[in-house]
């Protein structure tokens, strides 16, 4: 008895797993087809997002917005028609196009000009010393044995 009593405990528990992991409201079912409709639309709550990106809880226009999409890809409404649509309602600022070409170069070269100015810097202002040689002194030799005899007169007054 006591055994088939934990057996359906786990079955149960794990009936009871399955069931929260998939119970989600429409507004949470992300579909692929509402993520790619929705990176192609601004969400106007504030945040620089999409609004298949907005990361806001509770958006007051994102969550509504992928309920709209998906309502309107259920019923077989096309991609671009629900973007026109969107367009038409909130206007041309809405609109977030793909990144083209330019979009994803300018990054990188962005980076490239950066670590070819760092390079050019480095090699600039950073020279390995070499060890100069002892100049020979362009002082007579009579001055130099004066400025001696000053230095030891001065280090016996140290002492």
């Amino acid at each position: 008895m006591w055994l088939s009593r934990s057996k359906l405990s786990v079955v149960g528990l794990g009936l009871l797993v399955i069931g929260l992991a998939t119970a989600q409201n429409s507004a949470q079912r992300q579909s692929v087809d509402v993520r790619r409709v929705g990176h192609h639309l601004a969400c106007k709550c504030g945040c620089p997002d999409t609004v298949a990106t907005c990361a806001m809880l509770e958006c007051s226009f994102s969550n509504p917005a992928k309920q709209k999409i998906f309502d309107m890809e259920r019923s077989g409404v096309s991609d671009q028609v629900i973007i026109d649509s969107f367009i038409k309602e909130y206007g041309d600022g809405i609109y977030r196009a793909d990144p083209n070409s330019f979009g994803w170069i300018i990054p990188y070269s962005a980076l490239a000009i950066g670590v070819l100015v760092i390079v050019w810097f480095v090699r600039r202002y950073y020279k390995p010393g070499t060890a100069a040689a002892p100049e020979a002194s362009s002082l007579p030799p009579e001055a130099l044995d004066r400025y001696r005899d000053q230095i030891e007169q001065d280090m016996a007054h140290l002492d």
